[in-house]
C-alpha cells in the first residue's frame, strides 16, 4: 500500500479519538542556544512569558533535535524519523532542487486523519517547490518564508495578484532568478514571503515578520478555538540577519540578539494569551523549542549554548542539546523539571498518542511516545537504548557519549591548514561532563570500542533505510 495512501485507513482507526484530545501547538525558533531562555541562564535580556511557561509546566534539560542545522533537523520534527532515514543530510537553497520526500508522512497530515486542523506560520525549509510545500504535506494553510533568511528567491515561486515588491525590486527582478540565471544581486536579497502557495512579498520585511507571524498564529487559534488544531509556529529568528521591530529594537543591553529574543518571547505570551482567552488552555499542549544550537561564529549576532560546548553545525551537545518547555494547565506538572533524554524526533509518535491515532509501521520510526514523561507519571522514563548525532558522527547510551567527527569549530582557525579539517575520536561521560572537556577514550578504551561499533551499526540501517 503506497505510504500516502494510508490516510484512509489511518481515519478509520481513529474512531476510538477521545472526545477531548488536545490542540498542539509546536513554537520552533531558529539557532537559539541551550543557554538563550531566563530559565536556562540567559543574560543581558528577559524572557518572562517563557520562564512563566516553564514555571506553570515543565521544563526539559536534556532535550535534544535530531541534527545541528535547518532542514534535516526540521524533516525529523515533522516525521518522527531521523533524517538520515529521509536523505536529507543538508540545508535546502533556492537554488537547489528537492525537498521532503511527498511520500514521507508528517504529523500535520497524521492528525489530519483525527480531524486536526492544521496551520503552520514561519519558516518551513523542507523544499520550496510546489510539491514539497507545507499545502502539500498536511497543512491547511501556510503563511511564512520557504527558507532562511540570509537567503534569496527562486521566480519560479507562483506570484501573487497582489503582490508586493520592495526594495526597488521589480516583477522583472523576481521572474530571472531562476536557476543558473539568477542576478547576483538578487541571491541574497531576503526571502519572498508567501501564504499558501503564492509569493506576495518580495524580499520580505524582516523587521516585522515576528510580529505578523504572532498575529498570524493568533489569528488560527481564534479561527480554530472549537478545535482540535494543530499548529506549526516556526520563527524565522533569531537565524540572521536578525530583525526587531520597532517595539522591541534598543531595549536590551545584549544588543539586537536580546531584542530579537524579547519578541520572540513576546510572541510566546500572544500566543498563550490567545488559547487562555478562548478558554482552551486546558485543553492545548504547546511546546517551546529551536532547531538546533547558537550558530557562534557570528559572534556577538548569535546566542549561548550555556554550560554546552560548542553550537550550530558541530555534535558535540551544543549543536543539537536544546532548551525545550512543555505546557499544559492541569495536564503537565507545573515547576517540574525533566532530566531524562527526550527528542525532537518523539513529537510525531506522542501526537498520534494524545489524538487517539494509530501509528502506521510501513516504515520505522526513531522517536518514541513520552505522554507519560510529560503527564508527570512517575514510573515513565525514556526509551532510548541510544541516540545518533548528525551525520553518523557520534551516539549517546545512557551517559556514555562516543564522537568521531571534526575538531571543534571554535579551534579550526587557531590550527589552520590541513589539520583543522582533521577527525578526532573521543569519549564523554555527560553526567560527569556535560561541556564535554574531558576525553575519557584512553581510560575507558572498551567502552570506547563497544559505542564504535554500536554507531557502525546503527550508520549501516539508517543508510539502508534511506536507500
Amino acid at each position: 500500500m503506497p505510504f500516502r495512501s494510508l490516510a484512509v485507513v489511518l481515519f478509520l482507526t481513529a474512531t476510538a479519538v477521545a472526545a477531548d484530545r488536545p490542540n498542539i501547538v509546536v513554537v520552533f525558533t531558529d539557532d537559539q542556544g541551550y543557554g538563550d531562555v531566563g530559565c536556562y541562564g540567559a543574560e543581558g535580556y528577559q524572557t518572562p512569558h517563557l520562564d512563566r511557561m516553564a514555571a506553570e509546566g515543565m521544563r526539559f534539560t536534556d532535550f535534544h533535535v535530531a541534527h545541528f542545522v535547518c532542514s534535516p533537523s526540521r524533516a525529523a520534527l515533522l516525521t518522527g524519523r531521523y533524517p538520515q532515514r529521509l536523505g536529507i543530510n543538508g540545508v535546502f537553497f533556492p537554488f537547489t532542487d528537492g525537498g521532503l520526500a511527498p511520500e514521507e508522512l508528517t504529523v500535520a497530515e497524521l492528525l489530519k486523519t483525527a480531524g486536526y486542523a492544521t496551520g503552520i506560520v514561519g519558516k518551513w525549509h523542507l523544499g520550496h517547490d510546489v510539491q514539497y510545500l507545507p499545502t502539500s504535506q498536511g497543512f491547511d494553510s501556510y503563511y511564512g518564508v520557504p527558507y532562511s533568511n540570509d537567503m534569496g528567491v527562486d521566480g519560479e515561486i507562483a506570484l501573487a495578484e497582489d503582490v508586493v515588491f520592495r526594495e526597488g525590486l521589480t516583477r522583472e527582478d523576481y521572474l530571472t532568478t531562476v536557476g543558473d540565471e539568477i542576478k547576483p544581486r538578487n541571491k541574497k536579497t531576503g526571502p519572498p514571503l508567501l501564504r499558501g502557495e503564492e509569493t506576495i512579498e518580495w524580499p520580505v520585511d524582516q523587521t516585522t515578520l515576528t510580529k505578523r507571524y504572532t498575529e498570524e498564529a493568533v489569528g488560527f487559534i481564534e479561527e480554530h478555538a472549537d478545535g482540535p488544531f494543530f499548529l506549526y509556529l516556526a520563527h524565522t529568528m533569531p537565524h540572521i540577519p536578525l530583525a526587531a521591530s520597532p517595539e522591541f529594537a534598543g531595549r536590551t543591553e545584549r544588543g539586537l540578539y536580546g531584542d530579537v529574543i524579547e519578541e520572540i518571547d513576546w510572541s510566546v505570551g500572544c500566543v498563550l494569551d490567545a488559547l487562555r482567552s478562548a478558554g482552551i488552555a486546558e485543553n492545548t499542549l504547546v511546546i517551546f523549542t529551536t532547531d538546533n544550537g547558537p550558530w557562534l561564529i557570528m559572534g556577538d549576532r548569535a546566542g549561548s549554548a550555556g554550560p554546552l560546548r560548542e553550537g550550530k553545525a558541530s555534535s558535540y551537545e551544543g549543536g543539537q542539546r536544546v532548551p525545550c518547555i512543555a505546557w499544559w494547565p492541569g495536564h503537565v506538572p507545573a515547576g517540574s523539571t525533566c532530566e531524562q533524554l527526550v527528542t525532537a524526533l518523539d513529537l510525531f509518535p506522542t501526537a498520534a498518542g494524545f489524538a487517539g491515532v494509530e501509528v502506521p509501521r510501513e516504515r520505522p520510526l526513531d522517536g518514541f511516545d513520552v505522554r507519560g514523561i510529560l503527564l508527570g507519571q512517575s514510573d515513565a522514563e525514556s526509551r532510548y537504548e541510544d541516540f545518533v548525532y548528525a551525520r553518523d558522527q557520534a551516539i549517546r547510551v545512557g551517559d556514555w557519549k562516543y564522537r568521531r567527527g571534526p575538531i571543534a569549530p571554535s579551534q579550526r582557525k587557531k590550527i589552520g591548514g590541513k589539520k583543522a579539517n582533521r577527525v578526532v575520536e573521543q569519549l564523554f561521560n555527560l553526567a560527569e561532563d556535560v561541556g564535554e572537556k574531558n576525553n575519557l577514550i584512553e581510560q575507558y578504551p572498551e567502552k570506547a570500542a563497544e559505542l564504535r561499533a554500536r554507531l557502525a551499526a546503527r550508520k549501516q540501517l539508517l543508510a539502508e533505510d534511506a536507500q
